[in-house]
């Protein structure tokens, strides 16, 4: 530590200055009037600014001398752009911290602290860090913003509580105070609106100081060399054309914004409609929280082994740590061993193993993702996993329908454990802006045979006697029960035979979704008899026949729940809906396998097949079954019209 002066000067207060609203270089001396005798009433001096050099300590030495004599510490944020000088002596003052050999060198006493800053500066820089007086860190825009850390704020406290706080257009370098400049100024105690002001300004800084503002990241003096983010400020003009950078698609703009928007409440749903980069948006926000040392650890948590795989090829490529638990990869004790800077990929089902042996410590500073967050509302979730979710740090759930249709206690714990949707981006947002595909909308007109009516009036019937026994099942048991007659009539298939007889051509790349294996066998007769090449995609079948389709090697995939969600396939061309559910969850997810955009097919306009139910609509509507149809008819229709617009 430097020496000390042997007697301690009576405090002095921010009160005794000047209280002018506006300081500008024309009419005023703004560093004498000014910067100069608030540092020297101040204990804190924190300062926001886009371009820093020493020249501005030169001449504010007299202030800064004061704010040292009272013990007091500055904080500045800048830009990285600064004179390879400046850095130098920064870097000197942040190594001298760790060296107490190269400490030794640097240390003067108080007194001498003025004079040397106007006249060996750098020199006094390096002894202001190195004695923590300084504390310097650099500023770069991220996320929603992508120039240069450019606003010039600060704020001055003295020994009693007292503050001022600027705001202005000069930046931290003599050059500036050549300008035409001006700063405005806010007192704490002139009334309540200045108090307000203040206040403001100080949360703002504070915000910036403590890494937390979703749009800026700050680095200390150190590590922002190690990562080479120091521009060094050129005195004359470069002798070639600067490179223009590449311009970002403003298309995925949204991207960015969910993640501003995770970062500022650090825990909640992310509702975006599938193809619009979930899994992209949940890795960058992974990656945000590691580079800002916020987050020690992340486990990522899905269901479905395709799904899984999908989510490991991207992960992989981030170049960190990667355990998976799930299917024959039984990693999560070596996870568990080397938590920190590593991300465990596991099923939902495995949580409840792995949430109680995780280091606290890491849990309080991990991020944990839960796509398709809506499963994690399950029954068993829900049971084995209260308060195993809520203690980490930062909570991400990621779905383009979160909701669980007929499930409070689901939706719940979802709320509970995880969060509540923060931030939306629809389909029609997305086909508008054109990152999802235009479509068209087929709907086939079918009416309940017989044989399906009397399976409603059966079901309504073994409800009723049900619901006079003590243990009577919820209403919800007979919608399900209804349903799934709808979702099973055997009505459906002339309608279709109709259509591929006369268009085949529709069930290229193609998939067609079924209730049972059962009822697609009912499918498959249907398109052997119309000579169309298949094949199925259900829980027993070879996973490889998923690759081949996805690489084109097959032209048509017969499938029940299995690729309803989460899977990337851009070249499939038509869904056709056997089986569709009342809630939109299941409807937006196989939706969403279709209007991805394809690469190779620019012009790509996306099919969906629908069945309509059109007799008795209302006469034996028992849970609103049968008007679902139409329901879903009107809103595949209006959304079938929106256009792209970017």
């Amino acid at each position: 530590m430097p020496t000390q002066n042997n007697s301690t000067p009576e405090a002095r207060s921010l009160r005794e200055l000047s209280t002018s609203t506006k300081f500008d270089t024309s009419t005023h001396k703004v560093m004498e009037l000014f910067y100069v005798p608030a540092l020297a009433r101040s204990v804190t001096y924190d300062r926001g600014v886009g371009f820093f050099t020493s020249g501005w300590m030169r001449m504010a030495a007299a202030g800064l001398a004061g704010l040292a004599e009272n013990g007091g510490k500055a904080r500045i944020i800048a830009s990285p752009k600064l004179e390879p000088g400046d850095v130098a002596a920064l870097a000197e003052g942040s190594d001298a911290i760790r060296d107490e050999a190269l400490r030794a060198t640097l240390q003067r006493s108080l007194d001498e602290l003025e004079g040397a800053l106007e006249t060996e500066t750098l020199a006094a820089i390096a002894w202001m860090v190195a004695d923590g007086i300084l504390e310097f860190r650099v500023a770069t825009p991220a996320n929603a913003l992508d120039g240069d850390f450019h606003d010039k704020f600060g704020i001055f406290s003295d020994a009693t509580g007292n503050a001022v706080a600027f705001h202005g257009s000069p930046n931290d370098s003599a050059h500036a105070f050549r300008n035409y400049e001006s700063v405005s100024a806010f007192y704490s105690w002139v009334d309540e609106r200045e108090a307000q002001r203040v206040a403001a300004e100080t949360r703002r800084f504070e915000l910036l100081w403590e890494n937390a503002d979703p749009n800026v990241r700050i680095y200390d003096m150190p590590e922002a060399i190690r990562r080479n983010l120091i521009e060094f400020r050129d005195r004359t003009p470069r002798p070639y054309q600067a490179q223009k950078t590449k311009p970002q698609d403003s298309r995925w703009r949204h991207q960015k914004q969910a993640l501003a928007r995770f970062l500022e409440e650090r825990n909640g749903v992310l509702e975006m409609a599938t193809g619009t980069g979930k899994t992209r948006t949940a890795v960058n926000i992974m990656n945000e929280l590691f580079e800002r040392n916020v987050a020690k650890t992340a486990i990522v948590a899905a269901a479905g082994t395709d799904l899984l795989d999908q989510w490991y090829a991207v992960l992989a490529a981030e170049g960190r740590p990667v355990y998976r638990a799930f299917e024959r990869y039984h990693e999560a004790q070596g996870y568990l061993n080397d938590a920190e800077g590593s991300v465990l990929l596991t099923s939902r089902t495995n949580l409840g193993a792995v949430l109680p042996r995780l280091a606290k410590r890491l849990t309080a500073n991990g991020l944990i993702v839960c796509d398709e967050v809506h499963g994690m509302g399950a029954p068993a979730m829900v049971r084995d996993l209260p308060g195993q979710i809520k203690p980490f740090g930062w909570r991400l759930g990621l779905s383009a329908t979160p909701e669980r249709e007929y499930d409070a206690d689901g939706n719940t714990f979802i709320e509970e454990e995880i969060g509540p949707t923060i931030f939306k981006f629809g389909l029609e947002k997305a086909i508008r802006r054109g990152i999802l595909c235009e479509f068209d909308y087929l709907e086939l007109e079918y009416e309940f045979s017989a044989v399906d009516k009397d399976a409603v009036r059966q079901a309504i019937r073994r409800y009723h006697a049900r619901a006079r026994m003590a243990d009577a099942p919820p209403i919800e048991s007979l919608y399900q029960e209804i349903a799934r007659i709808r979702k099973l009539s055997r009505e459906k298939l002339p309608p279709f035979a109709a259509l591929i007889a006369e268009r085949p051509e529709i069930l290229e790349r193609s998939l067609i979704f079924v209730e049972t294996a059962e009822y697609g066998l009912e499918v498959q007769d249907t398109l052997m008899r119309a000579g169309i090449d298949y094949h199925t995609y259900y829980a027993g079948d070879d996973r490889a026949n998923l690759g081949r389709f996805a690489r084109g090697e097959l032209s048509c995939l017969i499938t029940c729940h299995r690729i309803s969600e989460g899977i990337d396939i851009r070249s499939v061309g038509a869904i056709v809906l056997f089986a569709s559910a009342k809630a939109q969850l299941e409807t937006v997810q196989r939706l969403g396998r279709c209007l991805r955009v394809d690469p190779n097919d620019p012009g790509k306009r996306a099919l969906v097949v629908d069945f309509i139910r059109t007799d008795d609509v209302g006469h034996d509507d028992v849970g609103g079954e049968a008007s679902a149809d139409i329901g879903r008819r009107d809103w595949f229709r209006a959304l079938s019209a929106v256009t792209r617009e970017e």
